[in-house]
């Protein structure tokens, strides 16, 4: 028996292709210039792994692929709650807490239902598909399922997709009555509100007519949608390509070169004199006692973490406070421990490369043009000035 396609079918391969490339260079980027981007990057996955399956289901060639009988809805259980986590890390400029681990309680619940059905041999998954093939409807009403009734799943998971919309939705409203509006925040707005918008699609419709509808026409009201989303947002990004490469707040001011130090007393605006307070003293305890500078790839969310305040506090101090970018203050602070460690003799078997290592930099380049940047002088003639003292007259 062979794999049926026609050109109906490049319905789904399209949004599956454009859904699965967005995924890739969501993670691809988001591990190198912003963690939060590698959540979405799963999501996509995720939801171009659901819309497969849907196409296994409407084109009939499930039968081609037995052990990924009832994975679908496991995966689309998994998707729900990164999305909400993607914008709540965003907007709070914090990671993932020991107790998110909670969010994959319901697709817990799925799998240990159906952990006998994954148990089954190929021929017994091929013949539950082979009962079930020929009506799209029961396919998808789960009636395999150990602990609940036929048909609870799909109204179950529009129920939890709703929930998670309203508490993203009040994550949003709360940061834009808050956060400062920038080009940058500006445009990822934007992306997420339609990006919303088209999530709605895949749940509201379903509570307006589902239960008047007959059971085919359900069906395909349901995981259209899903097809759509996949498809519409990972379309969308491409138009906002800040968001698909993984820049935050911060890198996007520094491209746009507003590093401008702000007059005194201005960021009186942003920040009362109790919370700039505070911010100093996290970092003479983060930067000064810790040193968490020197550790690699150290970023502007890794301090959120360290510190416990979101990102755009972090940018709002660092800018308009302190006078400098949050590159620039990482890299005088490494410029820093550097010359002490070149004064103090301790490493002085180090190469320029081994000095560059030990203060946090990825590279010599970077290293020699941060040192010269803020000692006006490259590492090795500092080295030199240091063991001759005349020249440091």
């Amino acid at each position: 028996m062979e794999i049926s396609l026609d050109w109906k079918h490049l319905f789904y391969f399209f949004p599956m292709f454009i859904g699965l490339l967005v995924g890739l260079v969501l993670i691809f980027y988001g591990v190198r210039k912003n963690r939060q981007n590698v959540l979405l990057g799963i999501g996509f996955l995720l939801l171009t792994y659901v819309s497969f399956i849907i196409w296994l289901v409407v084109s009939g060639n499930f039968v081609h692929f037995p052990h990924l009988y009832r994975t679908g809805n496991f995966m689309g259980l998994l998707f729900i709650p990164l999305v909400y986590l993607y914008i709540r890390n965003t907007v709070s400029g914090t990671g993932l807490h020991k107790w998110d681990i909670l969010h994959l309680i319901p697709a817990l619940v799925f799998f240990l239902d159906y952990l006998p059905i994954y148990l089954l041999s190929t021929a017994e998954k091929v013949a539950l598909i082979k009962s079930e093939i020929e009506d799209p409807y029961l396919f998808t009403t789960f009636t395999q399922s150990r602990f609940f009734p036929d048909n609870f799943y799909t109204p179950m998971r529009s129920v939890i997709l709703c929930g998670y919309w309203l508490a993203s939705v009040y994550l949003l409203w709360g940061n834009w009555k808050k956060q400062p509006v920038n080009d940058f925040s500006r445009e990822w707005n934007i992306w997420i509100v339609v990006f919303l918008l088209l999530e709605l699609m895949v749940f509201f419709p379903f509570f307006l007519v589902f239960w008047f509808v007959d059971s085919l026409t359900g069906f395909y009201l349901v995981f259209f949608t899903v097809v759509i989303l996949t498809f519409g947002t990972a379309i969308s990004l491409l138009f906002f390509p800040k968001i698909l490469y993984g820049l935050d707040l911060n890198s996007y001011s520094i491209q746009q070169k507003k590093n401008m130090v702000p007059s005194k007393g201005d960021h009186q605006e942003n920040l009362s004199s109790a919370k700039i307070d505070e911010i100093r003293l996290k970092f003479e305890l983060v930067l000064g006692q810790k040193k968490h500078f020197l550790k690699h790839g150290y970023s502007i969310h890794d301090l959120s973490e360290d510190t416990g305040f979101p990102v755009y506090i972090l940018t709002i101090y660092i800018n308009k406070v302190l006078g400098t970018t949050f590159p620039d203050l990482i890299n005088q602070k490494r410029i820093e421990e550097c010359s002490e460690i070149i004064k103090s003799g301790r490493h002085a078997h180090l190469s320029v490369e081994g000095l560059a290592e030990v203060s946090g930099f990825n590279n010599r380049n970077s290293f020699s043009l941060a040192f010269r940047k803020h000692k006006g002088m490259t590492p090795s003639e500092y080295i030199r000035s240091q063991k001759n003292p005349q020249q440091r007259l």
